[in-house]
């Protein structure tokens, strides 16, 4: 008998959750709002590590209007030209790409993923304007704000970093509480190849079906200070520009809207705070649309993610700094492991045995990718500066070349037994 599997939150992870898990059982996505894939919003990176599970599931990337990214520039305050290295996933372990493209261009794929006829099993069911509002943990019932009740044999928190399903499985705590802030934030802005293809400086850019990938430009002070600008790759047409530096009078502001995004920032504003750092073709970036100041958080470590018929992933689980690019891909290996895991369970008393299974899979590896965002972000924690530093290397060999839960799974019982055996988990 299919499981009847409530999953709470209609983002990235919700989305990819329901795909993975419709094969096998009836699915409801509780979003809060309405989804709407037309908006013109930030770029992201879908890394081999996730990409890989989503071309295997049907993912069609020629819906994306994605561009794969094959290189990563650093350059100097001025635009100099420091070192170019390649970045190509699919030569240098031979699997996927690691592709860049829009949010909204992902999540309508994820959308057709969870509901068309194309894919194994019943159609997810989408309930959009569903606010959550309480949750029992161990009744598996859902309440939203206009007084619907949903009930199931497992509720999947995806519902982000202000988590009801993590307040619930933490005891009814006040979720503020769990969320860390860092003193950073990031200016985003768009811009359109075009803007800057008449600058000879940033040929590198101006090409993507040649070169696409991030450039990093450091602060003329140098990496320690607590300002870098990236650009990168969001299309075959765009550009998504990203500025870090420290909160300043935005603090109080995030604080008195409860908000962590600021719209409509005044370009004079980020103008004045990179411009004694950076060269005017850098900081000139951020004059061709909207600027938005974005908080950077994340969320105290828990031991484990489930509690009752709950279980987090994604940000809810563990939200960790983007300096790693990974927050939307640890998400996804969360959900196929998640589909991987239940594949087999027909009955609510085979739920718990999985999802212990589900946290020996995920935590270490998600603990991993956390500690080094800190380290690449300096938010390194005491227990971290303990530790040995994580290499690039290292890094790219445990993440990039992760091959979903079934190969993680036969890892860690060969590991178990002392048999041994190659890959990686």
């Amino acid at each position: 008998m299919p499981l009847n599997i409530i999953i709470c939150g209609g983002g990235i992870g919700g989305l990819s959750a329901a795909g993975f898990l419709r094969a096998k059982h009836n699915v409801t996505v509780l979003e809060r709002g309405t989804l709407d894939f037309t908006v013109n919003d930030y770029g992201l990176s879908v890394v081999s590590n996730a990409f890989n599970l989503l071309q295997r599931a049907g993912i069609k990337q020629d819906d994306l209007d994605m561009v794969v990214m094959t290189h990563v520039w650093m350059r100097g305050p001025q635009n100099e030209e420091l070192r170019t290295t390649h970045f190509d996933t699919r030569a240098r372990f031979g699997g996927a790409p690691s592709i860049l493209l829009k949010r909204a261009k992902l999540q309508k794929e994820l959308m057709r993923f969870a509901t068309s006829t194309d894919f194994a099993g019943a159609p997810a069911e989408i309930v959009q304007n569903a606010k959550v509002t309480r949750v029992d943990t161990a009744a598996g019932k859902v309440w939203t704000e206009d007084g619907r009740v949903f009930e199931g044999d497992l509720i999947v928190g995806a519902d982000g970093i202000h988590s009801i399903v993590r307040s619930a499985i933490l005891g009814g705590q006040d979720i503020v509480s769990s969320i860390r802030t860092h003193d950073t934030l990031t200016f985003m802005a768009h811009l359109s190849i075009e803007d800057i293809r008449s600058d000879p400086t940033f040929a590198y850019l101006s090409d993507p079906s040649i070169a696409a990938g991030l450039c990093s430009v450091h602060a003329a002070s140098g990496p320690q200070i607590n300002k870098r600008i990236l650009t990168y790759h969001n299309s075959a047409h765009g550009l998504q520009v990203v500025g870090y530096t420290s909160e300043k009078e935005f603090a109080e502001k995030f604080d008195s809207a409860k908000t962590a995004i600021i719209k409509n920032v005044p370009v004079e504003r980020v103008v004045e705070d990179f411009s004694p750092e950076f060269g005017d073709s850098i900081v000139n970036l951020f004059r061709h649309s909207k600027i938005d100041a974005w908080r950077i958080r994340d969320v105290a470590l828990m031991d484990r993610w489930f509690s009752g018929k709950a279980l987090l992933i994604g940000d809810a689980a563990h939200a960790v700094p983007p300096h790693a690019g990974q927050g939307c891909n640890i998400t996804i290996e969360d959900a196929e492991a998640l589909g991987y895991l239940l594949k087999d369970v027909e009955s609510p008393d085979g739920i718990p045995a999985a999802l212990e299974k589900f946290m020996l899979l995920r935590k270490d590896r998600v603990d991993f990718v956390a500690r080094r965002s800190r380290e690449l972000g300096h938010l390194s924690t005491d227990e971290d500066k303990g530790k040995v530093p994580i290499t690039n290397e290292e890094f790219a060999m445990k993440v990039y070349t992760y091959q979903g839960a079934e190969l993680a799974l036969k890892m860690l019982n060969s590991s178990a037994t002392g048999t041994g055996q190659e890959g990686t988990n």
